[in-house]
C-alpha cells in the first residue's frame, strides 16, 4: 500500500475541496471543529478519571 499524506481541517466541505486540489498522495480529513492540543504534562489524560483529555 502507498504511503499518504495526512491533512486535517475543520470543515467536512473544506476537506472534500482540498482533497480534489491536492490529488491520490494526499488524505484529507475533517475534525468537524475545531483542533485542540493536549496538555504535555501527565501525558495529556487524567489516568484516574477514565483517561479523559487534559487540553491546554
Amino acid at each position: 500500500m502507498a504511503t499518504k499524506n495526512l491533512v486535517i481541517v475543520e470543515s467536512p466541505a473544506k476537506a472534500k475541496t482540498i482533497e480534489k486540489f491536492l490529488g491520490k498522495d494526499f488524505l484529507v480529513k475533517s475534525s468537524f471543529g475545531h483542533v485542540m492540543d493536549l496538555s504535555e504534562s501527565d501525558l495529556g489524560v487524567d489516568i484516574e478519571n477514565g483517561f479523559t483529555p487534559q487540553y491546554k
